[in-house]
C-alpha cells in the first residue's frame, strides 16, 4: 500500500507550520476565507510559506471563490495547490487547473458521492462532513463507507472529524490518498499543537505499517 499522505489544515503560525514539517507531514492547508477562525492575510500567508522547505506544499483553502481570485492568490503567496470549497462561481477552472494543481472539496451527509462531483481536470478529491452552517472544516467524521458506494474518484483525501484515536480506522475503512486534520490536532481554533502533530502523524505511519503486514 502506498504512504498515506498528511495534510495539516489551518495553520495560522509560522511556528505550527514548521512543527508540521518537522513531523514529517507532506502540506499545510492556509485558509483564506474571512469568515474562518483560521483565516489568513495574504501577508500571515506569505510568512508561513516562507519558514517552509520545498518539501511541504502549501495549499490554499478558498470558499466560494472565483478563479481568478484563487489565482492571483495562488501567485502572489506561491501556493503549490488550491483546495476549492463550496459552489463553484463562473470561470474558467479548467485553465486554472492547468496552471496549479486544485484539490475539490465535497461535503458527504448521508447519500455517496456521485460522479457528478467531478472536476475536468482535477484528479484530487476531499472529502469531508457536510454541515448545513459550514463549508467546511466542522470537525466531525462522516460515514466513511458512502465513499465506496459513489462514484469512482482517482485520488481522494479524506477530512472530518479526524483524530489521532480514529485515523488508523478511517486508513482502513478508505485507503485514502491523504489524510487532512484540523481541530484534531489544535489546542484551540487556528492554534496547533506540536505534540499532537506528532502524535497524529506517528499514528498514520503505523496504521500504513499494519496495512502493509
Amino acid at each position: 500500500m502506498p504512504r498515506t499522505r498528511i495534510k495539516i489544515c489551518g495553520i495560522t503560525r509560522p511556528a505550527d507550520a514548521l512543527a508540521a514539517e518537522m513531523a514529517g507531514c507532506d502540506a499545510i492547508g492556509l485558509v483564506f476565507w474571512p469568515q474562518s477562525p483560521r483565516y489568513v492575510t495574504i501577508d500571515q500567508a506569505t510568512e508561513i510559506i516562507d519558514c517552509l522547505s520545498p518539501l511541504v506544499k502549501s495549499v490554499g483553502v478558498f470558499v466560494g471563490a472565483t478563479a481568478d481570485e484563487v489565482a492571483d492568490t495562488a501567485d502572489c503567496v506561491g501556493l503549490r495547490a488550491a483546495q476549492i470549497c463550496g459552489d463553484l462561481p463562473r470561470g474558467d477552472w479548467q485553465t486554472l487547473a492547468k496552471m496549479i494543481p486544485l484539490i475539490r472539496a465535497i461535503r458527504v451527509g448521508d447519500q455517496p458521492p456521485t460522479p457528478g462531483d467531478r472536476m475536468n481536470g482535477v484528479a484530487d478529491y476531499l472529502f469531508d462532513s457536510a454541515d448545513p452552517n459550514l463549508p467546511g472544516g466542522s470537525g466531525r467524521a462522516f460515514d466513511w463507507s458512502l465513499l465506496a458506494k459513489g462514484g469512482s474518484f482517482p485520488r481522494v483525501w479524506l477530512a472530518g472529524g479526524l483524530n489521532l484515536a480514529n485515523v488508523a480506522d478511517a486508513i482502513r475503512a478508505v485507503r485514502p490518498f491523504a489524510v487532512d486534520v484540523s481541530t484534531g490536532v489544535e489546542e484551540s481554533p487556528g492554534f496547533k499543537s506540536a505534540d499532537k502533530i506528532a502524535a497524529f502523524v506517528n499514528a498514520v505511519h503505523a496504521a500504513d505499517t499494519r496495512m502493509d503486514g
